[in-house]
């Protein structure tokens, strides 16, 4: 939501929604004038989604709005669907990736956080084209009880769930910069990785990115 609301305050425009959750930051890229829909696909003109999630004023636009249509999961996460329209970029967040470029975006330490919903669809779809890329945004670390840890980790912890496979993955983004994953060798994939995490952490990473995954 919050890459929309910037793309609606941007100079960027003929853009094309295709999202199993309509939030209010697709709303407002509605209202900027940004979305055309033009596709290039069955879904030319129009918004698919499957349900939304926002302020009390987006139900009110919603509510007979012919620029989005409620469809079914099957069809809006089709990642056949996903990757037939032009240019498609999908935007995927994630709670720790670990260096050889797995997800984990639904739990915590082994339980349940979230539902894992389309993150691998939307991620592994526009693999299906050349002209697609999918995006893994996610902060380098957090503050846990006052203390900064890492969400880019040299190993997933053990009992950690995978939401998203390493080989799926094409583009991981964090605040310090954008690790291009895909056609990568191992090493180059882990050393990528390691290059955007935090600096309170970047060193340890970069040793351990010389040393796991083995290729």
């Amino acid at each position: 939501s919050r890459v929309a609301s910037l793309l609606a305050d941007s100079e960027i425009d003929d853009l094309g929604i295709h999202s199993e959750m309509f939030t209010t930051g697709l709303m407002r890229l509605h209202q900027a004038g940004k979305v055309s829909n033009r596709k290039g696909s069955d879904f030319d003109g129009f918004s698919p989604t499957t349900f939304a999630a926002g302020v009390p004023e987006l139900y009110e636009w919603l509510r007979d709005n012919r620029a989005v249509r409620f469809l079914p999961v099957g069809v809006v996460n089709s990642p056949e669907n996903i990757a037939r329209n032009r240019n498609m970029v999908s935007i995927n967040g994630a709670l720790a990736v670990d260096l050889a470029g797995q997800i984990v975006a639904d739990t915590i330490a082994g339980r349940q956080f979230s539902g894992v919903g389309g993150h691998e669809d939307f991620v592994g779809g526009p693999g299906l084209d050349p002209t697609d890329r999918s995006l893994v945004c996610l902060p380098s670390s957090s503050l846990l009880n006052g203390v900064r840890v890492s969400r880019i980790m040299s190993s997933l912890p053990a009992g950690s769930v995978v939401s998203t496979p390493r080989h799926q993955v094409d583009v991981v983004i964090t605040e310090f910069g954008v690790a291009e994953l895909e056609g990568r060798t191992i090493r180059e994939r882990a050393r990528a990785l390691a290059a955007i995490g935090h600096p309170d952490f970047r060193d340890e990473l970069l040793w351990s990115a010389e040393r796991w995954p083995e290729d």
